[in-house]
């Protein structure tokens, strides 16, 4: 089979880096347009797949958040190995979730929160997520119809154990809230489902952050970095990260 897998996105600039953290089931490609438009305000900008996410269906079953976690944390190292000491984290979704977890390191110099769930979600909820990937993936595939309905008849309902760590993941980073102290930005669509922006509300309340902005979209859904308002987000998060560095960015 022909598989088209995402790649990382590295584009090197000064020594003031950007570190883009993408959805649950997404891949680095959701925020290639972001990486894109900072770079061209001179910042690096790093870009990694989790382990399992943007390949084949199969590799996502076979992954785990504790490995998506391992990546983020082996983002920060590589960034660091090339030399970038000050670092801006961006998330979306889920990336949201590790953004705010990596906000308590100190080489974090601030934050960028998109769509990031801190609430329940349903066992079934994030099932579905994954049914959906895996129904568009073999679309894309051109598989038959009744070949993918064959395969989600095989693979689907999945294992709880998995989803019930992501779960837990999730609701735990609401404990770290009160811990983070650093600049954050937060974004919301307007037409994202109320959990999403209700837990937007949530960070907003409980980080001890100075200083803190939030933002809400009125055209866009949840994975911002690619619908309708994108190119106002994409301005608003550079002017952050601009007062964040209080320059240009350095050569």
């Amino acid at each position: 089979m022909n598989v088209i897998k995402s790649k990382n996105i590295y584009l090197k600039g000064t020594k003031q880096a950007i570190l883009l953290l993408h959805s649950f089931t997404g891949s680095a490609n959701e925020m290639r347009g972001l990486a894109k438009h900072l770079h061209k305000q001179g910042f690096s900008c790093y870009a990694p797949n989790y382990k399992g996410h943007g390949e084949i269906p199969e590799k996502l079953f076979e992954s785990s958040v504790e490995q998506a976690w391992e990546t983020v944390e082996e983002s920060l190292y590589f960034l660091q190995e090339e030399g970038h000491q000050e670092i801006i984290v961006i998330g979306q979704s889920l990336g949201g979730v590790m953004t705010l977890r990596v906000a308590m390191s100190s080489i974090c110099e601030a934050t960028v929160v998109i769509s990031a769930p801190l609430m329940e979600r349903s066992i079934e909820g994030l099932e579905s997520r994954m049914r959906s990937y895996t129904k568009h993936y073999y679309n894309f595939q051109k598989k038959p119809d009744e070949w993918i309905e064959h395969f989600l008849e095989q693979h689907f309902p999945r294992p709880i154990e998995k989803l019930l760590s992501l779960q837990q993941f999730i609701l735990k980073t609401q404990s770290f809230l009160p811990t983070i102290n650093k600049p954050i930005c937060l974004f919301k669509g307007a037409r994202d489902d109320a959990i999403y922006q209700d837990s937007i509300d949530l960070i907003e309340a409980n980080v001890r952050s100075s200083f803190k902005k939030k933002i809400t979209y009125p055209n866009s859904g949840h994975l911002l970095t690619l619908d309708k308002d994108r190119e106002l987000l994409f301005q608003e998060i550079q002017l952050f990260i601009q007062q964040i560095f209080q320059k240009e960015p350095s050569k």
